[in-house]
């Protein structure tokens, strides 16, 4: 027994058990508003942010004592106040900003309220539907991705693909699969006014959020969003532009998604597919963004195709099987873009049509 490794393997134990603590008392902050007041109204003591926020002192003072030891706030120990610093505020409290993470601490309490379901699956195979996690998690997904999606799907993924941008420009058929409530395809959508657009997803929830949110954007008559798995989209030769960002892994068919996305593309369209950025080697996965990886595929992403006796393909999908999978679906070509992504995803693969 080598007693470095360990105490270094229990301070890990430790380190992860305070995590998950943590993650849910953010996720309260998240919820309740604490992280917003505390941003907004500057350094408080914990009666203070209790006047502040009309919460109970003695759960604000213990839970601002987790976020202080944790590094999410700030404390000060001459005033007993607690802050957050730009950069905090960045990740917790701005709603929408490009840093912000508070849809994730959603997404993991989401995903921890179905461990029951998780560990019947377990034992005897099958998995948790999508549905089944509830409206929040389609909730969650939208604020931890839109505002990477806004900022670059437009301004920058899509004018790497040469000529399509320019004829999306022009006005041209684009869709997307896996469009959840349209946190991608609508600002793609008001970004190229001279384009009609299609987003398909298998959640009646989020078709039906993104459909108002396409109405109240002033944009239902040249965006719409239907009901239907990828592997059944309709049309031959019909679209320009087709995009799937962080959701073909999730497929209960990966691979007939991918071929009915090659069929529905023009002869000279192209496929614009996004996924996380990691390797296929489990060995060179062993970092922060692997750890993270391989456990919300483990808590959602695998699962959901596994509850329909799907591929169960798992969000850890490197390029050397991307490119295989769409080899196998006939794609012409393959390219990795010099694109980036503020988190989660920073590379997007290409995948042009017949």
């Amino acid at each position: 027994m080598d007693q470095t490794r360990l105490a270094a393997t229990s301070l890990r134990v430790i380190e992860d058990l305070g995590a998950a603590h943590r993650v849910a008392l953010a996720y309260i902050a998240d919820r309740l508003g604490i992280f917003r007041v505390l941003a907004s109204g500057g350094p408080a003591t914990s009666a203070e942010l209790a006047v502040r926020t009309g919460l109970n002192e003695r759960y604000l003072r213990e839970w601002a004592a987790a976020m202080a030891t944790a590094g999410y706030v700030e404390y000060d120990p001459d005033a007993r106040a607690f802050s957050l610093s730009p950069e905090q505020a960045a990740v917790l409290a701005d709603e929408g900003g490009l840093g912000f993470l508070g849809g994730g601490f959603q997404y993991a309490q989401a995903c921890v309220r179905k461990v029951p379901e998780l560990m019947d699956a377990f034992r005897h195979g099958g998995g948790v539907p999508f549905a089944d996690f509830g409206p929040e998690i389609v909730e969650a997904i939208a604020r931890l991705f839109a505002p990477g999606y806004e900022a670059a799907v437009a301004a920058e993924w899509i004018p790497a693909l040469g000529e399509i941008h320019e004829r999306v420009e022009r006005g041209a058929q684009v869709a997307e699969v896996g469009c959840g409530t349209g946190q991608a395809l609508i600002p793609v959508a008001r970004a190229y006014p001279h384009s009609r657009f299609t987003g398909f997803d298998v959640d009646p929830g989020s078709v039906a959020k993104a459909r108002t949110r396409a109405a109240e954007s002033g944009l239902a008559d040249r965006l719409a969003f239907e009901l239907a798995a990828a592997e059944h989209i309709p049309g031959t030769d019909h679209f320009d532009l087709i995009m799937a960002f962080n959701c073909i892994h999730d497929m209960v068919d990966p691979r007939g998604a991918l071929s009915a996305i090659r069929r529905a593309l023009r002869p000279d369209g192209v496929f614009l597919w996004a996924e996380a950025s990691a390797s296929d080697k489990i060995e060179e996965n062993i970092n922060p963004l692997g750890r993270l990886l391989y456990a919300t595929s483990c808590m959602h992403c695998m699962t959901v195709s596994l509850a329909h006796g799907g591929e169960g393909l798992g969000n850890v999908v490197g390029v050397s099987t991307a490119r295989e999978l769409a080899n196998e679906a006939g794609f012409a070509r393959f390219e990795r873009l010099p694109v980036t992504h503020t988190y989660f995803e920073p590379v997007s693969e290409l995948g042009s049509a017949r």
